[in-house]
């Protein structure tokens, strides 16, 4: 038997008093940007493909913030059946903010008629939004000191 595991790269970019966040049926929910490494590139080249994909916007890669682990079974399944690991790094503009319309929108995998659309989201606002994976507290502490020791989240969280 096989185990295939999805790797994945996100970046969190924030732009003064907000973060670039990828928003699904206008607002339904948000998520960070990236996605999964293709063959052939590091996962950081992932981070800075995906992000221009889904924003148009140039991004220097920094610090690793944390590795988050989805695996289908413990999770009931809410995010499809293939497990994940997913790589979160800060990452910085390189250019202007300007968002541009993404040149390969991201679909969500439940309902292909709801595909996504990059926004810059007001950090005071997060706690009013519905983002997945849920990681406020670990978000909101990196943010609050700039300062963050990688962590390793597993899915489901305790929200």
């Amino acid at each position: 038997m096989s185990y295939h595991i999805r790797v994945s790269g996100r970046g969190i970019v924030i732009n003064n008093d907000k973060i670039l966040l990828n928003e699904f049926g206008g607002g339904k929910y948000y998520n960070i940007p990236g996605g999964g490494v293709e063959p052939g590139e590091t996962v950081k080249q992932a981070v800075v493909r995906e992000i221009f994909e889904e924003s148009g916007l140039n991004v220097n890669v920094g610090e690793l913030i944390y590795v988050l682990e989805y695996e289908p079974n413990n999770c009931n399944f809410m995010y499809g059946n293939k497990p994940q690991i997913s790589l979160v790094f800060r990452c910085f503009l390189n250019g202007d903010d300007k968002i541009k319309d993404p040149s390969v929108p991201d679909i969500d995998p439940d309902n292909p008629e709801i595909s996504s659309e990059a926004k810059w989201i007001q950090i005071s606002e997060l706690k009013n939004i519905h983002y997945v994976p849920y990681i406020h507290n670990e978000l909101m502490e990196y943010i609050k000191t700039n300062s963050f020791s990688p962590v390793f989240i597993e899915e489901p969280l305790n929200l």
